[in-house]
């Protein structure tokens, strides 16, 4: 029986719990059982056999810092995308289909953290007008930069090599809870909605809750610029230049660096200059890893938005 396990809470150090519990809830937030043939020893090793003393991570994206201040350009996309409204889908009411591409350091496959390749998941997701919707994850294929880092993954087991999928559901949304009401067109306005949920919100929080929230949600041009000037207010947002995603779309790039989870670390939005659509949204550990096997600077954690359409 295999299955993509959800990364159990308890196991983790409280500094690690940043990008874990974002793994949890793109993988639907459900924890699946772990299998009896798995077995104890599976579910709390990294591996059959010895993976790397570090885990393999992905490379940064290659941004091109153009040294201008975040504020004008940020304006300037929301403009971008106002007048590009009359092209845009903007109905929230009827069905959408949502596509991600994601990886997480904390991925477990069978039980086991794989940290001797980098799988990343793909995400499928359908939504209905009650807020009620269904997904479908699949693992996607290893990848690897060196032929060594290839080797290292065969001698712990080839672990990631047959793709995994598992799919599940969740009923109607809470129709009373603020966060299921659409998002707002003003600024401010648009501050609130995005805090809400988060103790004390924070950058990294903000950083975080724009990232969650396009994962099954269309915003129309407004809420898109509203949302590219609220981040402009906010203390610590810089500039770090133009960069194409892991698909190969160029997009501009955004940047706050927050102890968001417990440990140091750069939270970046890359955002389509035309549209405002956000294209990726990516988490590096800066200059202190805590108790994970990474060595910084490093990519613990990215999303790649690659699809948000009416179904």
């Amino acid at each position: 029986m295999n299955k993509i396990l959800a990364l159990n809470r308890s196991e983790q150090d409280s500094t690690e719990r940043g990008f874990v519990n974002r793994h949890r809830w793109l993988l639907g937030s459900v924890a699946v059982a772990a299998s009896v043939a798995v077995g104890f020893a599976a579910v709390f090793t990294l591996g059959p056999t010895a993976q790397p003393a570090f885990a393999v991570t992905p490379d940064p994206l290659n941004y091109r810092h153009a040294g201008d201040p975040a504020t004008p350009i940020l304006e300037e996309i929301a403009k971008e995308a106002e007048r590009g409204s009359a092209k845009a889908p903007t109905d929230e009411s009827g069905s959408q289909y949502f596509e991600q591409e994601s990886w997480s350091l904390s991925t477990r496959i069978d039980g086991i953290q794989v940290t001797s390749a980098i799988v990343p998941e793909r995400r499928e997701t359908w939504t209905k007008p009650d807020g009620s919707a269904r997904w479908k994850v699949r693992t996607q294929s290893p990848e690897f930069e060196t032929a060594s880092q290839r080797g290292a993954w065969e001698d712990a087991g080839s672990i990631g090599e047959d793709s995994q999928e598992y799919s599940d559901s969740r009923g109607p949304a809470d129709p009373s809870d603020p966060r299921n009401q659409p998002a707002p067109t003003d600024p401010a306005a648009m501050g609130r909605w995005l805090s809400l949920g988060y103790e004390n919100p924070g950058r990294g929080e903000i950083f975080d809750s724009v990232s969650e929230r396009n994962l099954d949600r269309i915003l129309s041009p407004a809420q898109r610029a509203a949302l590219l000037r609220y981040l402009a207010t906010l203390d610590g947002v810089t500039y770090r230049g133009s960069v194409k995603d892991r698909s190969g779309r160029p997009g501009e790039a955004f940047s706050v660096r927050s102890s968001y989870g417990g440990l140091p670390k750069v939270q970046t939005l890359v955002f389509d200059s035309d549209t405002a659509r956000l294209l990726a949204y990516e988490e590096e550990l800066t200059t202190d890893a805590g108790k994970l096997n990474v060595k910084v600077p490093a990519v613990v954690l990215y999303v790649t938005y690659l699809e948000a359409r009416p179904a």
